[in-house]
């Protein structure tokens, strides 16, 4: 135990930190959210003052909320530090690997780079972390993951630090699409305009999902005069394809997340919203084997998905 709390409440303070939200934060911790806030309340006893302001609807740091998590972060990349010296003194490699994205958006290659990541390195260990691109960047320069792969609409350079310490390639692109039953009146159609779109009542991602992309699509239909009706906002694919074939909807969505094909649905383009980008974030002076041989592997994955698409001609 150190002097001010235990080990494992800085891991919950800086996981709380990232998402300022005591619920998904309590679920990325595996304990409950009571749970969470008993120990978040006993590590600030400890330090003597408030580390987080907690509102009805919002969870902030404080200034010495901040404070702490800058040190506490540096705490933990020295405890990481020291344990990939003390393996490789060892001479164990360290085989862990931590990926950021966001699940909904589907990324098509990453099972088939997985499994060669897997023939190349036998005992490697990954996990994922659900986070958009800010989040990803910021969470790569403090060690929290070793590659992000992200979704976006507008230039990469924009979440870049200025000091180059992050670097991005380009992936895959692509267009929206509306999900709709077989028998619906759209599916007559070719593409679906803004103005259709209105008329609909529309199922598509929640804002947290990713909430850049969700907010320059809702900008964009307004600026067309064609405001959404959005029934029902979803974190699961599956939920609002079930939705949109049930016919209490019409799913907005894209290729990233579209399964297809899809029995008794059609995919319908929706040619006046900007298309999406996925976007791969990494350290630019990475030195670990693992990361870099993933990376390389993922490109080549993607490469070959595009030319599968092309030949399928979707």
């Amino acid at each position: 135990m150190t002097r001010t709390g235990e080990l494992r409440q800085y891991h919950y303070f800086l996981t709380l930190a990232q998402e300022l939200h005591f619920g998904r934060a309590a679920q990325l911790c595996f304990i409950t959210q009571p749970a969470l806030s008993q120990q978040i309340a006993r590590l600030e006893e400890a330090v003597g003052v408030r580390l987080f302001a907690r509102g009805q609807r919002a969870v902030a740091l404080t200034p010495a909320g901040e404070v702490f998590r800058d040190g506490v972060q540096q705490l933990f990349r020295l405890i990481e530090d020291t344990t990939r010296l003390a393996r490789a003194a060892g001479g164990l490699q360290d085989m862990r690997l931590s990926i950021g994205l966001v699940e909904y958006a589907s990324v098509p290659m990453l099972p088939a780079a997985l499994k060669r990541l897997r023939a190349l390195y036998p005992e490697v260990r990954v996990s994922r972390r659900e986070m958009d691109a800010a989040a990803q960047v910021e969470a790569l320069q403090r060690g929290g993951i070793d590659l992000g792969i992200a979704v976006i609409l507008d230039d990469p350079s924009q979440w870049l630090p200025a000091d180059g310490a992050v670097s991005v390639e380009p992936l895959l692109s692509a267009g929206w699409k509306l999900l709709v039953r077989d028998d619906h009146p759209l599916a007559a159609g070719g593409q679906v305009s803004l103005e259709r779109l209105a008329l609909e009542r529309i199922v598509m991602f929640g804002r947290d999902v990713n909430p850049s992309v969700y907010d320059r699509v809702l900008a964009t239909c307004r600026q067309a005069g064609a405001a959404p009706d959005i029934v029902y906002e979803t974190s699961q694919v599956q939920t609002g394809v079930q939705l949109a074939r049930e016919g209490l909807g019409c799913m907005l969505g894209t290729a990233f997340a579209l399964p297809e094909p899809l029995p008794g649905m059609i995919a319908l383009p929706v040619p006046g919203l900007p298309p999406l980008a996925m976007h791969a974030f990494w350290r630019t002076r990475e030195t670990q084997p693992v990361v870099r041989d993933f990376l390389e592997i993922t490109v080549e994955e993607t490469r070959r998905h595009e030319v599968a698409q092309a030949r399928r001609g979707t």
